[in-house]
């Protein structure tokens, strides 16, 4: 059934997306939430614009030429495209007085749809919180023809430098929807670096009365950020899945399921945040073939995508991909 407006799924038919942009990138305070390699960057030079730190400019121009192939890649498939607008001067500075800088790479963190509400996230790392600015246009339209269609805000946090604080935090790159035949809504918590309890709370009161049964499932640090770094839907009670993330092990609702076992290694070069077309088409990055042959295997056409540059920043396909409206 299409939709006007929500997502019940990752692998329903996928209608409209928002893919990132290197665009006006200017690079953050330091936050532990980072990769070693992004720490030292922000360290050296936090508040710069990154085309004006010596090194970088090839390697944006690599990272857009990517984000450029998955936006026509979609468009080929026939999937409506849209991009992050830049900042106003105004957002920019929202909250520099915590942490600097801004980048627009994964539009897919800021609001997470979940059947037809609009969740707009609460980021630990205050530099995120501004890209919800411009996606709240892409997806003004849609809301506003849809009168099923809600929208909500995880309260904000008390302001701490560094990111700390009381108060939920809630990051997109944590939700991960089980589907179509269950309400169960699983959500990464890592109380030093993306979601925690209190953000899982919130989202499980918010969604209450819609029948959703939202579950916290702590996570690891040695993976990488969010539980879509270990988790990642190739089809309906299908994931592939780094069970070593996984603190208290597999979640009830995935207990049934067919569970691909992937390693840190392709966990890391971003394996599990991968999108799917539709129930058989799915986009995996290039640089994970053991992967692709898996999910051949059970019958999905799969598209390799390059993207080791973009993973080099820490995200995946499925970061970089604000998914608005797929099929039920």
């Amino acid at each position: 059934m299409a939709t006007r407006f929500g997502v019940w799924n990752e692998y329903g038919r996928l209608r409209e997306v928002a893919v990132g942009t290197t665009d006006g990138i200017v690079v953050p305070s330091f936050s532990p939430a980072y990769p070693p390699e992004i720490q030292a960057l922000t360290r050296a030079h936090e508040g710069k614009p990154l085309l004006d730190v010596e090194g970088f400019e090839t390697i944006l121009q690599a990272v857009q030429a990517e984000l450029d192939h998955l936006a026509e890649t979609y468009r080929r498939l026939g999937v409506i495209v849209h991009r992050p607008r830049p900042y106003t001067d105004a957002e920019r500075d929202f909250l520099s007085s915590l942490q600097r800088g801004a980048y627009q790479l994964y539009p897919a963190d800021p609001i997470w749809i979940i059947g037809r509400h609009a969740i707009e996230c609460q980021f630990r790392q205050p530099v995120r919180n501004k890209e919800v600015f411009p996606l709240r246009e892409l997806i003004a339209p849609l809301i506003a023809a849809d009168a099923d269609a809600r929208v909500a805000a995880c309260p904000m946090s008390a302001p701490l430098i560094g990111g700390g604080g009381a108060g939920p935090r809630l990051e997109g790159g944590d939700i991960f929807i089980c589907g179509n035949d269950t309400k169960d809504i699983l959500v990464g918590i890592d109380e030093e670096r993306s979601s925690s309890a209190a953000g899982v709370e919130w989202l499980g009161r918010y969604l209450y009365d819609d029948g959703y049964r939202v579950t916290g499932v702590p996570i690891t640090r040695d993976a990488p950020i969010h539980l879509l770094g270990a988790l990642g839907a190739v089809g309906p009670e299908c994931a592939l899945i780094y069970r070593p993330s996984l603190l208290n092990g597999i979640p009830k609702p995935l207990r049934t399921w067919d569970l691909i076992d992937i390693t840190l290694e392709e966990a890391k070069a971003t394996g599990p945040c991968l999108v799917m077309i539709d129930p058989q088409t799915i986009l995996v990055p290039a640089q994970l073939p053991r992967i692709a042959e898996e999910l051949a295997k059970r019958s999905l056409e799969v598209i390799p995508i390059p993207f080791a540059s973009v993973s080099r920043f820490d995200g995946g396909i499925r970061c970089a991909t604000f998914v608005m409206r797929r099929d039920a």
